[in-house]
């Protein structure tokens, strides 16, 4: 018995080596097929390329130029290389200064989960706004309240170091519907509509920066997600025609302010990016009531005699996207996001050669946006990334996120710049309770949130490490 026991372990320990070599081989093909496919298939054209913005619309390639790559007004190849502004017009609570009511065991301590972290229950934008309307502290001054932390969490001076310490060229915004849109879907006033998205652009005209107009939580939600503005089971908005007219109309509205009505801070928006992450999954009904939606939108657009570039998201799979000629959508881009969290079992170039034969498998002659993207703390990956991947392929991309509050032990790849709030120490610093805090108490966590008091954190270290190799023009 000991023997066959014995022997059962030995097959066991074959088995593991074999399909570990399996593996290997498995993404050792991975890796080079793609490199192969992507030579043949998924070239770009050379050429001058740059990175300032020309105050004219960045274009898809048309006749001779290549249809997968951007120009600018004057004919010059453009890569869009920037970062997301996230947790401003949108709050996402892992990411934020504020919080809701924390958990207390018995002991009226903060209780932390199994990696140290305080636990937090999870909010999102509507709590967020519902607790400011429910403060007696805070409810009479919530528009001075919010301005305030939209011009301190990304502050003029921000602009700057987004064009000339990081070296990009845009900036991705994401916005809530209701920055546009009142309770009943109706449009707020012109003047509230489009105050912050007009100080936005006047910054990025200043400093020379393209933004990416991105709606991140649309009526009803497009995915159900916390960072979405709201949580549910699913995405609601396909199954809600006041919802998805409301979607329609606020880009019509959006559109038409910024083509006709100021086109001189419209020429520095780079794209109108429809839908972040929407619901998609091959060859379901909700991927075709999406990307119907999407066109919906892109018709009220080009109705407007509106030539910006527009941002189709299928987010995770780009053979979930449909072949741009059955809509006959022309000036377009289409977007994705990569996020490898198996990062240190599946190799970068794995993970990437997967991506780019997905790509090739469903070559619709496009250009290509990776929307958000971390690597954490490996540092490799992000060079293979952004040196090896992206800027081999003229791919634009835009880093997952400016600024972020760090909780515990959590990483600092999430944002270039961290809102430390020292929660790994003895001396913690609690998130501001937005329920219960004073008007004080609440400015005083807008503070913390200035670029001079948070820490630059992994995210920096990598662009300065790296914004050298960037294929051509980002630092022009």
């Amino acid at each position: 018995m000991k023997k066959e026991k014995k022997w059962s372990t030995k097959k066991k320990v074959i088995i593991a080596v074999l399909a570990s070599v399996l593996s290997l081989f498995v993404i050792l093909g991975a890796t080079i097929g793609g490199f192969v496919l992507y030579s043949k298939a998924y070239s770009v054209k050379k050429g001058s390329t740059t990175s300032k913005n020309q105050n004219g619309l960045i274009m898809q390639g048309h006749e001779d130029q290549d249809r997968r790559s951007l120009y600018d007004k004057n004919g010059n190849k453009i890569v869009l290389r920037g970062v997301n502004a996230g947790n401003i017009l949108l709050q996402e609570g892992w990411m934020s200064p504020f919080a809701l009511e924390p958990k207390y065991d018995k002991n009226g301590d903060l209780v932390k989960d199994k990696d140290g972290n305080l636990s937090y229950p999870e909010f999102t934008q509507e709590d967020f706004l519902s607790a400011l309307d429910m403060n007696p502290n805070l409810k009479d001054s919530k528009d001075e309240l919010l301005d305030s932390y939209y011009k301190t969490f990304f502050s003029e001076d921000d602009f700057r170091i987004v064009k000339e310490e990081l070296k990009f060229n845009c900036i991705r915004l994401p916005f809530y519907w209701r920055n546009i849109l009142n309770d009943d879907y109706s449009r707020k006033e012109e003047s509230v509509a489009f105050s912050y998205l007009d100080w936005f652009l006047e910054n990025c005209s200043k400093y020379e920066l393209y933004l990416i107009l991105d709606l991140h939580g649309a009526p009803q939600s497009q995915n159900g997600y916390e960072h979405s503005g709201i949580i549910q089971d699913k995405a609601m908005l396909y199954n809600d025609k006041k919802a998805m007219e409301a979607t329609i109309n606020l880009w019509g509205y959006v559109s038409d302010y910024y083509t006709n009505r100021k086109p001189e801070l419209g020429s520095y928006i780079a794209t109108y990016d429809l839908l972040n992450e929407p619901q998609t999954e091959k060859n379901t009904p909700e991927a075709k009531e999406c990307f119907d939606l999407q066109d919906k939108i892109y018709q009220r657009i080009r109705k407007n005699n509106d030539k910006h570039l527009i941002t189709i998201e299928s987010v995770w799979d780009f053979s979930v996207s449909p072949d741009p000629k059955e809509y006959g959508w022309e000036n377009i881009m289409y977007e994705y996001h990569h996020y490898n969290w198996n990062n240190k079992i599946v190799t970068m170039d794995a993970f990437m050669a997967y991506h780019d034969m997905k790509h090739i498998g469903a070559d619709y002659d496009v250009p290509i946006f990776i929307g958000e993207f971390t690597y954490f703390e490996n540092r490799n990956s992000w060079k293979t990334a952004l040196v090896d991947w992206y800027g081999k392929r003229d791919y634009s991309w835009t880093i997952w996120s400016y600024k972020c509050t760090v909780t515990g032990y959590w990483t600092t790849s999430w944002g270039v710049y961290t809102v430390n709030l020292n929660l790994d120490t003895e001396k913690e610093e609690k998130k501001c309770n937005v329920s219960t805090c004073t008007k004080e108490e609440f400015l005083s966590a807008v503070e913390k949130t200035k670029t001079e008091n948070c820490s630059k954190g992994t995210l920096y270290e990598v662009i300065q490490s790296y914004q050298k190799e960037f294929d051509s023009g980002a630092s022009d």
